[in-house]
């Protein structure tokens, strides 16, 4: 195998914990060429990074991306968390090129020759079971040997990020629980930080007078690795905060941290309460949307949040 593309259509989280298979790849097969293929929108993330990748590759529209892999020309594809839309593309492609094209889609619970095939596991080793089933070698490779990477350079600050987004509001610790904690920082003599993006007009109305910021892609990696700590719900740029190598303190509430938290907990603790019926109702997790109680976090006070930090950041 000379070029390998790795394909994950998926957010911006799932994409920087991508970046573990491929370093496990990477590790097993040094001469390799790997493109890593991203949603064109979470492109930018990696432009002023280094990866295990040879090269990232944005997917835009159905017929640039074709156009894309006419000229990569890989000699194989894999997808991780195999997208619908691009499963039809690559399989085409790779029909046409005579190339295999191996995927995983961790929803089929069918036979199949990757390891727990449709088990609730840790986001990232159901990636590593992914492409060690086809592309691997020997035993097993294990997630928490293979934190995501994205190498920056730049000089630390006394700076906290506080990250109050989430793809959905039961995700979210109550945002004047982030105010009290933010002035509390700041009267302790802490830089706190809270990223926003252009779509988060609510949440920054909510949060007027909170020392908001503002900042393209592709300069959030460089930003994220001078910071002394993140503190947030779990969310993308919890990850990117992993990938670069600053520490985590991370709400769960309706999802449980074994699956979207594969990281050494020593390192990037968590609150979550557990044992709460509710999550069990219809799966393994709670999808609701939107939640009067909140139970499972609004019981985090914000003492017992900013004690945390304090204990995290002196250490």
């Amino acid at each position: 195998m000379a070029h390998l593309l790795i394909v994950k259509k998926r957010a911006l989280g799932d994409s920087i914990m991508g970046l573990s298979s491929i370093q496990y790849l990477k590790s097993i097969h040094p001469t390799w060429k790997i493109s890593y293929a991203v949603p064109a929108w979470v492109y930018p993330l990696y432009k002023n990074t280094q990866t295990a990748a040879d090269e990232i590759i944005p997917i835009g529209s159905s017929l640039d991306f074709f156009n894309r892999l006419l000229t990569l020309a890989p000699s194989g594809i894999h997808e991780m968390h195999q997208s619908g839309s691009s499963a039809k593309l690559l399989a085409l492609y790779a029909g046409l090129k005579n190339i295999p094209y191996t995927f995983h889609n961790h929803h089929s619970s069918g036979p199949s020759k990757i390891i727990d095939q449709g088990k609730p596991k840790a986001a990232i080793q159901r990636d590593l079971d992914g492409v060690h089933a086809f592309w691997g070698k020997d035993s097993s490779p294990n997630h928490l040997d293979f934190a995501p990477s994205l190498k920056v350079s730049g000089n630390k600050r006394k700076r906290i990020i506080l990250g109050v987004v989430a793809t959905r509001e039961t995700k979210m610790w109550p945002l004047p629980f982030y105010k009290e904690v933010a002035v509390k920082l700041q009267a302790a003599g802490f830089e706190v930080a809270i990223p926003l993006g252009p779509s988060d007009q609510a949440i920054e109305r909510s949060l007027v007078g909170s020392p908001i910021v503002k900042l393209p892609l592709q300069q959030l990696p460089q930003y994220f690795s001078e910071s002394a700590l993140y503190v947030g719900n779990d969310t993308g740029i919890k990850h990117l905060a992993v990938s670069v190598g600053i520490p985590t303190l991370t709400f769960f509430g309706p999802e449980n941290p074994s699956e979207w938290h594969p990281y050494d907990s020593k390192v990037h603790p968590y609150f979550f309460r557990e044992g709460l019926e509710c999550r069990t109702r219809t799966a393994h997790y709670c999808a609701l949307a939107t939640c009067d109680s909140m139970i499972c976090l609004n019981q985090f006070t914000p003492e017992m949040v900013y004690q945390k930090i304090l204990e995290m950041v002196s250490l």
